[in-house]
């Protein structure tokens, strides 16, 4: 059918209307009209696939990627401009605001984009395709659980594409059977590439020799990296959460410290903290950091990295955002979390207003579940949104990263 779209929507599609019902275009760009092919009919909504485009965009751009074309999942929006992906996702973020009664003008919302959109990625996971023998690494196919096979990856960094043919390689070893997808981390500025299997424990011990004969310009690591950031050494292991694009992490924490107005004096929590790196950022500018963080793995590090890093005035609370933050005693100055893309439960949220900081900083990897929350912090007059920025952390796909800034109300 043909079909003309408008607004781009969370997810990466275009939105049109049929019959009064919206339709979720894939590949199309707001204003064009294109023909399309239902791929999901559902009571409420249908979801579509652009095949030709009619009319197009003055922002299209042919997508450098081979794979884009041939259905690969781990990009959505390299058909677009990068200029142009950047305006949707600020009117996306804004939108998403916007449905919560959350007033703030889009043209106040900071744009921090890249000079550079491509090769940001410093951690990858690849899921393993075995054909009569033969393995190769690759992405799933957009809404499936096929595996496309690729051999380059122009999102990820050169490190995790030179060690894709070597791992693959290593996987065709029958001792590799149970092994069904590989996490790569490179620790930039280094050679040193962290490798861990899934299922754990699925590579036999032989595995990491085998891929390291292939690439022997790369230090292979199956346990631990270290990963420097502003001027701080961090371990990182495979199950700890890092921020997969370091130039673009630099100004994601710098922005965030500064909607945090540290003047030295302040007491800080730091929920949601992982293995430190923004706690140490923090602990600079602070009387005191309390990080909160419920994975015993993270705790572990982060303790350690905050000794390395000579933080002293850095505490961990293991535990659920909701019991620790309700367990705290004494004033709170500021309040900065960085939750999962679930963003935080109602009784966190509760928990942590009840601190009553004067300052919240926000950073959200989702602009729904951030706007939702924001929201209830705001509930009966508590807080207002004061500061929002948009940090693209990756371009060429659909993921908005933002940071925001709300202020108690007296």
């Amino acid at each position: 059918m043909q079909l003309t779209v408008g607004e781009l929507a969370h997810g990466g599609a275009a939105l049109a209307r049929v019959d009064g019902r919206v339709v979720f275009v894939e590949g199309a760009i707001p204003g064009e009209t294109v023909e399309a092919e239902i791929t999901h009919r559902r009571k409420d909504f249908w979801r579509a696939q652009a095949t030709a485009v009619l009319e197009a965009a003055p922002t299209r751009v042919d997508p450098p990627c081979p794979y884009f074309a041939a259905g690969c999942g781990g990009c959505q929006l390299q058909y677009l401009a990068y200029p142009e992906q950047l305006a949707q996702k600020r009117q996306v973020l804004h939108r998403q605001l916007e449905r919560v009664h959350l007033e703030f003008p889009v043209d106040r919302i900071d744009v921090l984009g890249m000079d550079d959109p491509w090769r940001y990625r410093i951690r990858g996971e690849f899921h393993v395709l075995r054909r009569g023998g033969a393995v190769s690494l690759g992405f799933y196919r957009k809404h499936t659980y096929q595996t496309l096979p690729i051999d380059a990856c122009l999102i990820h960094v050169d490190a995790i594409e030179r060690a894709l043919p070597a791992f693959a390689r290593a996987a065709e070893d029958p001792a590799a059977g149970r092994l069904t997808a590989l996490q790569f981390t490179w620790a930039p500025g280094t050679s040193d590439l962290l490798w861990s299997p899934y299922p754990p424990g699925s590579a036999d011990l032989g595995f990491g020799a085998r891929a390291a004969g292939w690439i022997p310009e790369l230090n292979l690591n199956d346990d631990s990296i270290g990963i420097d950031d502003a001027g701080r050494h961090f371990r990182v292991r495979p199950e700890a959460f890092v921020q997969v694009n370091a130039r673009q992490r630099d100004v994601l924490y710098q922005r965030a410290v500064a909607f945090a107005q540290l003047s030295g004096r302040e007491r800080v929590v730091d929920a949601y903290a992982g293995i430190g790196m923004l706690t140490a950022r923090l602990a600079d500018h602070a009387s005191a950091v309390i990080a909160i963080e419920e994975s015993p793995y993270a705790v572990r590090l982060g303790e350690l990295n905050m000794q390395l890093n000579g933080c002293g005035n850095v505490s961990y609370r293991r535990g659920r955002v909701e019991a620790a933050a309700a367990g705290l005693d004494g004033a709170v100055d500021v309040l900065v979390l960085d939750p999962p893309r679930a963003g935080c439960a109602e009784s966190a949220i509760e928990a942590m207003a009840n601190l009553r900081p004067q300052r919240v900083v926000y950073i959200s990897c989702d602009p729904s579940t951030l706007a939702r929350d924001v929201n209830r912090f705001c509930a009966a007059g508590r807080y207002t949104l004061v500061e929002v920025a948009f940090v693209d952390m990756f371009p060429q796909t659909y993921h908005i990263e933002a940071v925001v800034k709300l202020g108690r109300n007296a």
